[in-house]
């Protein structure tokens, strides 16, 4: 404890010196980075994020050309991270951020923006909450197929995708119900319409399917009602809504298309996950697909293993 005591000292003297003093300073103190950075790697396994903080920037304001430097710039924001809270929660996305565009070729610029990604999460609301981060969180899974196709890390990144998805899809899923029940059809469809087309594995599709079918159907827009009752019988022969869709083609007088074996297989999939916690999409991260909850990820497993140069 005394030896961190000292050299916590010293690097609050080194930090409140500039310029050239602040390398000869160091090259007096003899402090090489490599001893920084296992020192500030201990106070981060501790937990003592503030000063693992101190110590990492001392190292990257000290030794430009250390090459520790990157491990260095990586683990400031994952402290952040770690420490959690809204305000760190923030201060660790733009360190992310920083660190792609300091190290673009690096091997962990997939980790920083999965850490991008994860933080947005955590910062959703419901679906019928404010969905500035929802929508952020959607922009960061986008950005992080575009830039790593081949990321060790896809297949959580999909798994998110598919959560992040169906928040969307349920807002305006429940927008199209509000207005329906209003009777102003045309809105509902609108809404409903949005779900459909957007947002394939959304866990309630079948039933926004029918309701934009029943909508412009209300509107008098019989071909395009017919369309979505079509659709819906063919991919969800499991759905309540089947026989009604079916029912519903019968009255206007369309053919019934027979049921894609294939489709409806893939369909059942989604369908069946809302059964899982039913009230997910009004409760984020309470462990609905297990990855986010009681499991390390990937990159957090990963970071053990930070290279030292």
């Amino acid at each position: 404890m005394k030896k961190f005591l000292g050299l916590l000292m010293l690097l609050l003297f080194l930090i409140s010196c500039g310029g050239g003093n602040k390398a000869k300073l160091a090259q007096n103190a003899k402090i090489p980075d490599k001893q920084l950075f296992h020192t500030a790697m201990d106070f981060f396994k501790k937990g003592d994020y503030e000063k693992a903080r101190l110590t990492f920037q001392t190292l990257i304001n000290t030794y430009d050309d250390s090459p520790y430097l990157e491990n260095a710039k990586f683990y400031i924001p994952l402290s952040y991270y770690k420490e959690g809270g809204i305000d760190n929660l923030l201060l660790a996305e733009n360190g992310f951020k920083d660190f792609k565009i300091f190290f673009p070729t690096s091997q962990y610029t997939d980790d920083a923006q999965a850490y991008i990604v994860d933080i947005n999460m955590k910062l959703m609301r419901g679906p019928t909450r404010d969905l500035t981060y929802t929508k952020k969180a959607k922009k960061a899974l986008d950005e992080f197929f575009k830039e790593f196709p081949d990321s060790p890390l896809i297949k959580d990144m999909k798994i998110r995708l598919m959560y992040v998805d169906n928040i969307l899809a349920k807002s305006d899923f429940e927008k199209g119900k509000f207005y329906y029940k209003r009777k102003k059809y045309k809105a509902a469809a609108y809404r409903f319409m949005e779900c459909v087309k957007k947002y394939k594995t959304f866990f309630y599709r079948d039933e926004a399917l029918f309701y934009l079918a029943r909508s412009l159907e209300k509107i008098r827009r019989f071909n395009d009602s017919a369309i979505y009752y079509a659709e819906l019988v063919r991919g969800y022969p499991f759905s309540p809504f089947f026989k009604d869709a079916k029912d519903s083609l019968n009255k206007l007088e369309k053919p019934i298309p027979p049921v894609d074996e294939k489709l409806a297989k893939q369909n059942l999939k989604y369908f069946k996950m809302k059964e899982k916690e039913p009230n997910f999409l009004v409760r984020p991260f309470k462990g609905f697909f297990g990855i986010f909850h009681h499991k390390p990820k990937p990159w957090e497993v990963k970071t053990e293993g930070l290279k030292n140069k």
